[in-house]
């Protein structure tokens, strides 16, 4: 377990420590949840990109750990930080010659591809309403720290093998809503974070369904769907558009 996640896991469980009485000052809202992500797309440099398909990568289960807390201040916004480890393997022997980071990679040849785009989103916002209609408005910092690799193995010939950092933080719009459906328990709702520029675009955004015991500590289900879409075009002499998108199960929980 990395570090970062072992960061996030303590930091709910802190929250969630302190008195339930805190409620009245301010709220904190946390959860951890697995979300069943799979992959779609193309990306490289050639004027038809290589495949995710092509490169044999496939869904994988995923974990999220978020924590938001409110308050009352004027001015100052709220603030919700969320973790989502998204790494990918893949193994397939490549029918066609492919460029990747300026590296020509041979067809015919066993290939593992390694992706990895985990991010941490810090986002500030504020409640527009606050009742049985939720509305928050913010800016997210999306902060990736992650890698693209591919490694092949030619027959008679040494292996090929180009590593490409992608690391970098990416503001985005964001806004949430959500309705509480009266005298149940249950809410729909959703978020949404967007960025365009420039003929690119990544968008990262999630509709729910969620059941809330309320109590002295409020516990709940949220049962949803995230699609995360990257889509760069000639970014530093690149393509991309690829999408991770499937359901989601999350424990959640607020004083």
């Amino acid at each position: 377990m990395s570090t970062l996640v072992r960061f996030f896991i303590v930091t709910v469980l802190c929250v969630l420590s302190a008195t339930a009485s805190a409620d009245t000052i301010f709220g904190v809202y946390g959860g951890i949840g697995v979300w069943q992500a799979d992959i779609d797309g193309s990306m490289g440099i050639d004027d038809v990109p290589i495949t995710t398909n092509e490169l044999g990568i496939d869904e994988q289960q995923s974990q999220v750990f978020y924590v938001a807390i409110e308050h009352p201040i004027p001015v100052v916004p709220n603030i919700r930080l969320q973790y989502t480890p998204l790494e990918y393997d893949g193994f397939a022997v490549v029918e066609r010659e492919f460029t990747w980071d300026d590296i020509t990679f041979p067809a015919n040849a066993p290939t593992t591809t390694q992706l990895d785009l985990s991010h941490t989103d810090i986002t500030l916002y504020y409640e527009i309403l606050d009742n049985w209609v939720s509305f928050d408005l913010g800016l997210t910092a999306k902060m990736v720290d992650g890698s693209a690799s591919v490694d092949s193995r030619p027959e008679g010939t040494d292996p090929i093998t180009e590593q490409t950092e992608l690391n970098g933080t990416l503001p985005m719009a964001y806004a949430m809503a959500r309705f509480d459906l009266p005298l149940s328990g249950a809410y729909l709702g959703g978020h949404i974070n967007y960025v365009s520029y420039d003929g690119s675009t990544l968008s990262d955004l999630d509709v729910k369904l969620g059941w809330q015991y309320e109590s002295v500590l409020d516990v709940g289900f949220e049962l949803g769907y995230r699609q995360f879409k990257i889509e760069l075009q000639e970014f530093e002499d690149a393509n991309a558009d690829l999408s991770f998108d499937g359901p989601y199960l999350n424990l959640a929980v607020h004083f």
